[in-house]
């Protein structure tokens, strides 16, 4: 049972690292746009 808790903890966080990126990729194509804007 033990294992079986770890196994799922480790795919929790995995799911969390991939959804925090999936977020993160908007705000940074934003950053990008605003730099690539001010540059111009």
């Amino acid at each position: 049972m033990e294992e079986y808790m770890a196994l799922l903890r480790c795919s929790k966080i995995q799911t969390d690292r991939a959804y925090s990126r999936a977020v993160n990729v908007p705000t940074f194509l934003k950053k990008l746009i605003n730099i690539t804007g001010m540059s111009e």
